[in-house]
């Protein structure tokens, strides 16, 4: 049995090396990774430190920008080379493109946003959010080839080891493409530091009344040197933010999250399950946020927000 895992960061790459082992210890075999992109040999360097047998290299301005059909090259090079039997990759968009296309060509299973592996009778059973992340679908892969898209913060990250894995340096013949970049422009990010990352996070929900509210989100996340971010109704119906937390959207586990104004939906509680401390602010008593929090302020947010703000300050001696 032959596992690959490709990443996009080092910490995605720690994650999805937890899930690796997990499947190993049950029916053994090897674990490679695979690095691509343009001037990322350094985060190949770092991969190499996780108790992987391989890490192969393609380090190539064409793979700048993400073009899926010259991705697919290199990805199905390594997986021909390997002989691997599973796949692992970061459940984003980018990589549920990805994922499709090398299942088409592998005769593959293929599951996206992934929250928990496990076997049933020798058999690949994962656990995936349906209905908006109202529920939790179990599917069994019975093809012999599976390629599984794992969701950001689900596994804890395996630390970085002193030896090193053999980096292999490869190439891929991107001369008879049939598509090309035509425009590439960066995603917008939310603040300055991933969700997935922040060891603080600040949440906003629907007890925001409007857009420009959310500053006061913001400064306290900045504040706490965290990162904020938006429940699904203000990311996806709204459109005051280009992604949300919750199980369909981004999976948190800082030390610290301030859930405010939010109410406390299921699809929301499953993505910040793994949070260390939770902090809930809403103004009905009986929101169901407050099951869920460690420390719960029954107020209106409005009120609440700024005098927290005042204090914040005060004591970083900013006020």
């Amino acid at each position: 049995m032959s596992i690959l895992i490709y990443g996009e960061k080092d910490k995605s790459f720690q994650e999805l090396f937890t899930a690796a082992k997990i499947l190993k210890e049950k029916v053994g075999g090897s674990i490679h990774a695979i690095v691509i992109g343009h001037n990322v040999k350094e985060l190949a360097e770092k991969v190499a430190g996780l108790e992987v047998d391989n890490v192969y290299l393609f380090d190539n301005e064409a793979f700048k920008a993400f073009n899926p059909e010259a991705f697919l090259r290199a990805l199905k090079s390594v997986v021909d080379e390997t002989n691997a039997n599973i796949v692992l990759l970061e459940s984003n968009y980018k990589n549920k493109i990805l994922g499709g296309m090398l299942a088409s060509l592998l005769d593959a299973g293929l599951v996206v946003d992934t929250v928990e592996i496990s076997f049933t009778n020798g058999k690949i059973t994962v656990k995936r959010p349906v209905y908006a992340g109202k529920a939790l679908s179990t599917q069994t892969i019975e093809s012999e080839k599976a390629i599984i898209a794992i969701k950001a913060g689900v596994f804890e990250p395996t630390q970085l080891g002193e030896k090193k894995a053999k980096i292999v340096e490869k190439s891929v013949d991107l001369s008879d493409l049939k598509t090309s970049l035509v425009e590439f422009t960066p995603k917008v990010v939310v603040g300055e530091i991933r969700l997935e990352d922040a060891e603080v996070v600040v949440g906003a929900g629907r007890g925001i009344k409007k857009q420009e509210d959310l500053e006061m989100i913001r400064e306290m996340a900045k504040i706490l040197g965290g990162a904020w971010g938006v429940t699904r109704p203000l990311a996806a119906d709204y459109g005051w933010a280009p992604e949300w937390i919750g199980i369909s959207g981004i999976s948190i586990k800082p030390k610290l999250y301030f859930a405010v104004g939010i109410s406390g939906q299921p699809q929301h509680t499953s993505g910040i399950r793994e949070s260390k401390v939770i902090v809930a602010i809403n103004k009905d008593s009986d929101a169901p946020i407050f099951k869920f929090a460690d420390y719960g302020i029954v107020g209106d947010l409005y009120q609440v927000l700024p005098e927290l703000l005042k204090r914040l300050k005060e004591l970083k001696g900013e006020a």
